[in-house]
C-alpha cells in the first residue's frame, strides 16, 4: 500500500471519530435534561451513518469512539473514563455492542446494495452492448465499440482488441497510447496461442464464465502487465483477445473484471457470427457464380450452335441434294444460311461486349451529342416495315449529352429490338425524349407487350435472364438489356423499367446533360 492510499484511509479514520465528537459536544448543552441512555439512543444512527458511509472497519472505530465519547462527556462522573455504577458500565456495554452490531449489518447491507447496483450497470451495460454488437456488419466495427465500451465504462487507460491465430495478432481497434503496457504484443501472442487470460484475480468471474488466468510473469518470463488480456474463446475457435489497462493504480478489479469477461464473451459471440456470415456468404457466392456458369454454358451452347447447326443442315442439303436444286431455292436456303449466321454474329458480338464492357477495356469516345440524331440513326438501320410502327415523341429543347455515340446508339437499339420482339404485330412503340425537372436528359421506349411482372423487375437487366414471357421472343440471349444497362452506367446514367399505360413495358433512360457532366 503506497503513502497516498495510506493517508487517505487515515483520513477517513479521523473523519468518522471527529463526526461522533462533534455530536457529543452538539449534545452537551442538553446533558442534565436527560439520563445517559436517552444519549446513547443519539448516538446510534451517528454510528449507523458512518457504516452507510463507510466500511465495517471505520464503523467499528466510530463505535468504540461513541463508546468513549459517552462515557466521558455523558456518564458520571464526568470528563473522565471511570464509570461510577454498575448499571451505567452495563448500559455503556449494551451501547457498544449494539453500535458494533448495528455497524456490521448496515455495512453488509450496503456491500449488498452496492452490488446489486453494480450488477444492475453490468446488465444495463451489457444488454445494450448486445444490442449494438450484433448490428455490426464488420469485425473492425465491432471491435471499435467494444473498445469504446470498455475505455467509457472502465475508464481504462488503454483498451484494445486484437483478432488472428497462433503467432500473428492483428490490431482491429485500439484506445489509448500503446506504451501503457511495454509487453502487449507478447503477451497477446502468447493468449492466442495457449487459449489463456492474463491478470484476472481468480474470484472476480463465476465458474462457468471464467478463463483459466495466469500472471505475466509465468506466461512471458520477465514481461509485467497492469491490464487483463482474455482471450475470445467460443465453442469452436479463439477469435481474437481482448485487453485492458486500467487508469488506476494497480490491476483490474473483481468488478472490472466481471464487466470485461461479459464483453469478451459478447465480442466473441459477435466474431463468430461475423465469421460464420462471411463463409456462408463466400459459399452462397461460389454457389451463384456455379449457377450463373452453367447458364452461360446452356446459353452459349444454345444461341452459338442452334445457328450454327441450322446453316450447317441447308448448305448439306443443298450439297446433297440428288437433283440439280434451281436457282430460285438455292437463294432462299442461302438467304436463309445468311440470317442464321447473322443470327451467330449478333451472339458473338453480344458476348463480347458484355465482356469488354464489364472489363472497362471498351475505349469511349465521348462527344456531346442530340440524342435526337442518336435515334434518327438506330431507326434508320432497322427494316422499314418495322420502322413504321415506331412513333417518336420529343420535346421541343432538349439538352444535349455526353457520350460514346455508338455506345448510345448500341443501347437504344437493344430497346427498341427488345420492344419489337415482344410487342404484337401492327402494335405501335413509341419513343419519347424530354428533359426532367432536374435538368436531365429522359428516353423511354415503351411497348404494348405483356408487360414486366413486378417479381421479375429487379433481375430484368441480369445477364441470361429470361423472363416468363420469353417465349415470345425465341431467339434472344439474354443479354441485350444487360448491354443497354451497363452503356448507360458507365455514362452515369441510370436505367429502370416501369408498367405502360394501359399495357406494356416502359423502359427509361435518364441521363445527365452535358453541362453538368462537364462540371
Amino acid at each position: 500500500m503506497d503513502a497516498k492510499t495510506v493517508l487517505a484511509e487515515s483520513r477517513r479514520y479521523l473523519l468518522a471519530v471527529a463526526a461522533i465528537v462533534a455530536l457529543g459536544v452538539v449534545l452537551l448543552p442538553a446533558r442534565g435534561l436527560a439520563p445517559s441512555t436517552t444519549f446513547m439512543l443519539l448516538f446510534v444512527p451517528a454510528v449507523v451513518a458512518v457504516a452507510r458511509l463507510t466500511d465495517v472497519r471505520v464503523s467499528a472505530v466510530a463505535a468504540v469512539a461513541a463508546f468513549l465519547t459517552l462515557d466521558f462527556l455523558f456518564v458520571p462522573p464526568y470528563y473522565t473514563f471511570t464509570v461510577s455504577t454498575l448499571a451505567e458500565w452495563v448500559a455503556l456495554a449494551v451501547f457498544l455492542g449494539v453500535a458494533l452490531t448495528t455497524a456490521r449489518q448496515t455495512d453488509r447491507l450496503r456491500q449488498r446494495q452496492e452490488a446489486a447496483v453494480a450488477r444492475r450497470r453490468e446488465l444495463e451495460l451489457l444488454n445494450r452492448a448486445s444490442f449494438r454488437a450484433v448490428s455490426e456488419d464488420s469485425p473492425e466495427a465491432l471491435a471499435a465499440f467494444v473498445v469504446g465500451q470498455v475505455r467509457d465504462v472502465l475508464d481504462a487507460a488503454r483498451a484494445a482488441l486484437y483478432t488472428g491465430c497462433g503467432s500473428s495478432p492483428l490490431l482491429l481497434a485500439g484506445d489509448g497510447p500503446p506504451e501503457c503496457e511495454p509487453d502487449e504484443s507478447d503477451l497477446v501472442t502468447w493468449v492466442l496461442r495457449e487459449g489463456k487470460a492474463i491478470g484476472l484475480p481468480p474470484e472476480a468471474v463465476p465458474l462457468d464464465q471464467r478463463p483459466v488466468a495466469v500472471a505475466a510473469a509465468v506466461a512471458v518470463p520477465g514481461s509485467t502487465a497492469r491490464g487483463a488480456y482474455l482471450p475470445l474463446q467460443t465453442t469452436e475457435v479463439l477469435e481474437g483477445v481482448l485487453v485492458a489497462v486500467p487508469s488506476h493504480p494497480g490491476a483490474v478489479t473483481p468488478a472490472e473484471a466481471r464487466i470485461l469477461a461479459a464483453l469478451a464473451n459478447l465480442s466473441a459471440a459477435c466474431l463468430e457470427r461475423l465469421r460464420l456470415e462471411d463463409v456462408a456468404s463466400h459459399a452462397k457466392a461460389v454457389t451463384e457464380a456455379e449457377r450463373l456458369k452453367s447458364t452461360l454454358v446452356a446459353s452459349v451452347s444454345h444461341e452459338l450452335k442452334t445457328p450454327l447447326a441450322a446453316a450447317t443442315a441447308r448448305v448439306t442439303g443443298l450439297l446433297q441434294g440428288r437433283t440439280a436444286a434451281d436457282e430460285g431455292r438455292v437463294r432462299t436456303q442461302l438467304a436463309a444460311v445468311v440470317q442464321d449466321l447473322g443470327r451467330l454474329d449478333a451472339s458473338i458480338r453480344d458476348l463480347l461486349d458484355v465482356s469488354r464492357l464489364e472489363s472497362a477495356s471498351w475505349e469511349q469516345r465521348l462527344e456531346p451529342f442530340d440524342v435526337r440524331e442518336i435515334l434518327g440513326t438506330v431507326l434508320a438501320r432497322e427494316p422499314a416495315d418495322l420502322r413504321d410502327h415506331v412513333r417518336f415523341e420529343a420535346a421541343d429543347i432538349v439538352p444535349e449529352v455526353l457520350v460514346d455515340g455508338a455506345q448510345l446508339a448500341r443501347a437504344l437499339a437493344n430497346l427498341i429490338e427488345n420492344a419489337f420482339a415482344y410487342t404484337p404485330p401492327d402494335t405501335p412503340i413509341t419513343v419519347t425524349l424530354a428533359e426532367t425537372p432536374g435538368g436531365e436528359v429522359e428516353i423511354a421506349v415503351e411497348d404494348r407487350g405483356p408487360g414486366v411482372p413486378d417479381t421479375e423487375k429487379p433481375h430484368v437487366f441480369e445477364k441470361f435472364f429470361r423472363g416468363s414471357s420469353a417465349a415470345r421472343a425465341p431467339h434472344g440471349s439474354g443479354l441485350g438489356l444487360t448491354i443497354a444497362a451497363e452503356i448507360v452506367r458507365i455514362h452515369g446514367g441510370t436505367m429502370r423499367v416501369e408498367d405502360a399505360k394501359p399495357q406494356g413495358a416502359r423502359f427509361v433512360i435518364v441521363l445527365p446533360a452535358a453541362e453538368e457532366t462537364q462540371k
